[in-house]
């Protein structure tokens, strides 16, 4: 079927309430796991951070360090002023927030589709197969620069089809893909290539149009007018660093994994290249320079029958022999055509890119609709689309129900609102990510990503050295996998955390001093990190501990013996006399210390002890979540019935 040989209305109508009845379907399933039965994510937490200090007045880059251009957070700053949560729903908020740019973005594409010519039926099972997919909507959930960026995106598609009947379209198609740049920078190689090929094809021959000078002039009048806010308030300079020169030199640096791209694209099929059995070496190289050899690269299985997608199969698959076949009108280019060659690029582009990750391909996966749709609408088995879209939502909303990670999300509440209560009202936090979304960063580059790690190690960022610790030491850790990776990549800095830091839970450390003293190392001096009465724990069992053999390693199996982990009421420890011996007062077991003050402490004895001064509870120590939960949520998600309670985040 010809795309021109499209139903009429009244028979469209009649015929798209089973796409729409999918897509419904398929939608209320993903917002039950939007509010909590898929974990927050790294960059959640970032762009959280960003939007609620753009929110409080703070000017980007200026007043805060940041690699991504700004426009997300200023449209979304009035949501941050809705809650002074400290725990995960402050986050869930932003992702239902977010919600009408999604609703937003398809209603544009639905418009696009239907000036290119393609039946409303075919539409709604295209935009159905996208929304069924997990590969598109496993990403979607989470609060992103993309979603705004793709929305705009798709809007300068929209007027730059549309050239032709007016110039406000025009001027529309420029604002609007230079505002899809400020929302995402990642997008400005594709968006600038969209607007060159924009203005010669798409209207069925190859052609200069005439108005497209104004599309520049929109996109460059846009431009300025961003210009001017950067040079308004002093944040011109350190804009054009961050976004420009950190970023391009970054990727330059960095060192990427091989396949990962691929990894991504054959995800839906059940396939994970980068963690074939040795492949690359990759997993090896990662972790041998930090001592853990004991990690066994054979253990990762290259493939899994429950990672199968059928739906973004679909939007794979049956989008590319769209792209293909869309290719055929070179000689009288159409808007498929212009777009196929889009998407082609925008794929290039991603592809070449170091680090690829699931949410890279959302944009990709809202332009390969329009194809599928064309694909379904020549058809002439009708039957063949419906019993696709039955397989894809079927398999998508048990997916989205019965393979969530609430646990996951649990756990990551439970760290940021403790942090928070066991933290003075602005007291400093470090970490890898920013959890303790209430409270400022210990280090200025405070989301130890990519871009940090690679150049502070080539010595672009300053570094966060004990010397800034001591000046200001932290009120709380929270010992994600970056914090972690950080100080095994700083040994004198991680040797100091872990002599100064104690695990209230494995991942949240509190002020807690710690060594275990020997006759060849008799002696240890500590720079107190918080005012407070500290109780003395000393014994000669207490030097077996797993937090002296392997403080940032928790999976190894002394770390879930209790008689190793616990502290006991025999561990305690009267000071002031032999085999301890204090530069500070004793009064019995404690010990009244104030923040900077040196404490120093020597073993009179011929034997190991370890020594532990906590301000908390001995019994609220090192406590670890449930197996197979983490702050990352980084294992694998397994079927299993929901647990619902989750949802509820308990003030």
């Amino acid at each position: 079927m010809a795309l021109s040989d499209a139903p009429s209305p009244r028979s469209e109508t009649n015929r798209i309430g089973f796409p729409a009845a999918v897509i419904a379907a398929s939608v209320a399933a993903r917002l039950v796991s939007l509010h909590g039965l898929h974990p927050l994510n790294w960059d959640e937490i970032e762009f959280f951070r960003a939007t609620d200090w753009v929110g409080r007045g703070l000017v980007p880059y200026r007043d805060f360090w940041e690699h991504h251009t700004p426009l997300q957070w200023f449209l979304f700053a009035p949501f941050t002023a809705l809650t002074r949560s400290p725990g995960a729903d402050a986050i869930i908020l932003m992702r239902w927030a977010q919600l009408p740019l999604w609703a937003a973005m398809f209603a544009l594409m639905n418009t696009w589709m239907r000036d290119t010519g393609i039946s409303r039926h075919a539409r709604w099972s295209g935009m159905a197969v996208a929304l069924t997919s997990t590969l598109f909507m496993l990403p979607a959930v989470e609060y992103r620069v993309d979603v705004l960026a793709g929305a705009l995106f798709v809007l300068g598609l929209v007027c730059m089809q549309r050239m032709e009947r007016g110039i406000y379209y025009t001027v529309a198609a420029g604002a609007a893909f230079c505002l899809a740049a400020f929302a995402n920078v990642r997008l400005a190689p594709v968006i600038a290539f969209t607007m060159l090929v924009g203005i010669v094809a798409g209207r069925g021959r190859w052609a200069v149009q005439r108005r497209s000078a104004w599309m520049f002039g929109g996109a460059v009048a846009t431009l300025l007018l961003w210009v001017l806010y950067f040079v308004f308030t002093g944040s011109a300079a350190i804009a054009v660093r961050r976004l420009v020169v950190d970023n391009y030199l970054a990727d330059r640096y960095a060192q990427g994994l091989p396949g990962f791209f691929w990894h991504r694209v054959l995800a839906p099929f059940g396939i994970r290249v980068v963690f074939m059995e040795n492949a690359f070496g990759v997993l090896h190289r990662l972790v041998t320079p930090f001592g853990l050899q004991g990690v066994q690269l054979e253990g990762i299985p290259w493939f899994s029958a429950s990672a199968i997608d059928p739906g973004g199969i679909t939007l794979l698959i049956v989008g590319t022999i769209g792209m293909i076949r869309a290719l055929r009108q070179w000689r009288g280019p159409d808007a498929l055509f212009v777009l196929s060659i889009v998407q082609i690029v925008n794929l290039v582009f991603i592809a070449s890119m170091k680090f690829v990750f699931n949410y890279h391909l959302e944009i990709p996966g809202v332009l390969m609709v329009p194809f599928v749709a064309a694909e379904f609408q020549r058809l002439r088995r009708q039957w063949i689309v419906t019993a696709i879209l039955c397989v894809t939502v079927t398999v998508n909303v048990a997916v989205a129900l019965c393979r969530g990670k609430e646990d996951d999300t649990r756990y990551q509440n439970l760290i940021m609102r403790e942090v928070d209560a066991r933290t003075p009202p602005g007291a400093l936090v470090w970490d890898g990510v920013g959890w303790a979304i209430r409270h400022p960063p210990a280090y200025r580059y405070w989301f130890l990503r990519m871009i940090v790690t690679v150049l502070e190690g080539r010595g672009r960022f300053e570094p966060y050295r004990i010397a800034d610790v001591m000046a200001n030491p932290p009120a709380a850790i929270i010992a994600d996998h970056d914090a972690r990776l950080w100080m095994l990549r700083h040994p004198p800095l991680g040797r100091f955390m872990t002599a100064h830091y104690l695990p209230l839970w494995r991942d949240l450390w509190l002020p807690g001093l710690s060594a275990r003293l020997t006759p060849a190392r008799p002696a240890v001096e500590w720079v107190v990190p918080a005012d407070g009465i500290y109780r003395v724990f000393a014994s000669r069992r207490l030097a077996a501990h797993p937090w002296f053999e392997q403080p940032l390693f928790f999976e190894t199996r002394s770390w879930h013996d209790p008689r190793l982990v616990s502290l006991t009421a025999a561990d305690r420890a009267s000071v002031g006399k032999p085999p301890l011996l204090f530069s500070s007062q004793p009064d019995g077991d404690l010990l009244t210390l104030r923040k900077s003050e040196r404490l120093r402490c020597t073993l009179t004895a011929s034997e190991s002890i370890g020594v532990m001064l906590l301000r908390d509870r001995p019994e609220e120590m090192f406590r670890q979540p449930p197996a197979g939960v983490s702050i990352e949520a980084s294992s694998s998600p397994q079927w299993h019935v929901p647990d619902l309670s989750a949802l509820v985040y308990a003030k």
